[in-house]
């Protein structure tokens, strides 16, 4: 997820370097010799070690949670972040006193705290990454809201054969809307607008269609 090419005049002193400069702990990098080097004869023909250096997800993980800790500090009590990763995403779980601040209406400031974290996080990786944050099983109160949302909406489509517009919501929660529509005969499902602004309409079809995001 991030490639590094560090030489040094030995193998452990490139390596050395890299934790120093990196601030890595043991076990979140791998490793393999490009050069050996060459330490020359009579200080002549010297060459430097070359090494290149794989950060892995033991050190994103670190750094995501340091980094949320940090932001907790100024905002109440809380319990250490857990993190864990799948793939190119990675997972938060936060809990403790004041987690309805970190949560916000409607799951605002818990949106705004994942986005910062992302471009945190992606600005450390050569590759793009993934963060859903979680606080008091925020998400899954939020599903089962989004459910009932649904298919309140899907009611009144059906029974008028227009449209209905839903409130703004989180790129997860669209997700979320899209996949429940696809459940119902005769409607569909799309997203409109720009972000933070941007929402799903559920309209009616004569026949079901793909939902699109």
């Amino acid at each position: 997820m991030k490639r590094l090419r560090i030489t040094g005049k030995t193998v452990e002193e490139a390596l050395e370097k890299l934790r120093k400069d990196y601030d890595l702990e043991d076990g979140e990098y791998d490793y393999r010799v490009i050069d050996k080097g060459f330490k020359g004869i009579f200080g002549m023909f010297s060459k430097d070690a070359v090494v290149e250096v794989t950060l892995n997800k033991n050190y994103f993980s670190r750094r995501i949670r340091e980094f949320i800790e940090e932001i907790l500090k100024r905002a109440g009590r809380f319990e250490k972040p857990r993190v864990r990763s799948n793939g190119k995403t990675y997972f938060v779980e936060l809990d403790g006193e004041d987690v309805g601040k970190l949560i916000g209406k409607h799951g605002k400031t818990l949106g705004a705290l994942q986005h910062i974290v992302s471009i945190f996080l992606n600005r450390l990786s050569d590759v793009k990454l993934n963060v859903v944050i979680d606080a008091g099983a925020y998400r899954e109160r939020r599903k089962k809201q989004i459910e009932s949302i649904v298919k309140e909406a899907v009611r009144k489509v059906l029974k008028s054969k227009d449209k209905v517009m839903l409130d703004p919501m989180f790129p997860f929660e669209r997700r979320m809307v899209h996949e429940l529509v696809k459940k119902y005969k005769n409607v569909t499902s799309y997203s409109i607008g720009v972000e933070p602004y941007r929402r799903v309409v559920i309209e009616y079809v004569p026949e079901k269609v793909s939902s699109r995001r």
